[in-house]
C-alpha cells in the first residue's frame, strides 16, 4: 500500500498541475486568433534574442492527407549559445533544441499555446551544474515572457 501511494505521489508531482511554478506542461490561452498568435509570439521570441528555426503547420500537413485536426502550429526557435552550452551540460539536451512552442484551436475557435516547462530539463536530463540550472531559469523566464505578450490572462 505504501509502494502504491508513494507511486501516486510521484506521479502527481512529473504530470504537474495547473499553470503554477513546476507544472510539466504550461498553458495559456489568447484572444488573438491563431495567425495571430503564432505572428506576434514569433516577434516576441525575436525580442527575447531567440532565433526562429520554423513555424510547422501540423494542419496543412494532416489536410494533405485527408487526416482531420484542429488548427495548430508549433513554432521552433532557440538561442544557440544557450542551446550549446545546456548540451555540453548532457548531450540528451539536444532533444530539447529547438525549442518549441504550441500554439492550436480548440474546437470553438479559441487559441491555446502550450510547452514543455524548461525547469523540467533539469530533471528529465539530470542537470544539476549550477551554472546550467541558471541558464534553464533564465530560458524559461525568456519564454514565459514572449508567451505572455500574446496571453489572455
Amino acid at each position: 500500500m505504501k509502494n502504491i501511494l508513494l507511486a501516486a505521489l510521484a506521479a502527481l508531482f512529473l504530470m504537474g498541475c495547473g499553470n503554477e511554478r513546476g507544472s510539466f506542461m504550461l498553458s495559456t490561452t489568447s484572444d488573438q486568433n491563431l495567425t495571430e498568435a503564432t505572428k506576434n509570439l514569433e516577434n516576441a521570441l525575436q525580442k527575447e534574442m531567440f532565433t526562429l528555426v520554423d513555424t510547422l503547420d501540423h494542419k496543412a500537413v494532416a489536410d494533405k492527407y485527408d487526416i482531420s485536426i484542429r488548427p495548430q502550429r508549433v513554432v521552433r526557435f532557440t538561442y544557440p549559445q544557450v542551446a550549446s552550452t545546456l548540451i555540453s551540460c548532457n548531450p540528451s539536451m539536444g532533444m530539447e533544441v529547438p525549442f518549441k512552442i504550441l500554439v492550436w484551436n480548440d474546437y470553438s475557435g479559441k487559441t491555446h499555446i502550450e510547452y514543455l516547462n524548461p525547469e523540467y530539463w533539469s530533471l528529465t536530463h539530470n542537470i544539476k551544474d549550477k551554472k546550467c540550472l541558471e541558464l534553464i531559469n533564465q530560458t524559461k523566464i525568456a519564454m514565459d515572457k514572449a508567451v505572455g505578450s500574446v496571453s489572455a490572462e
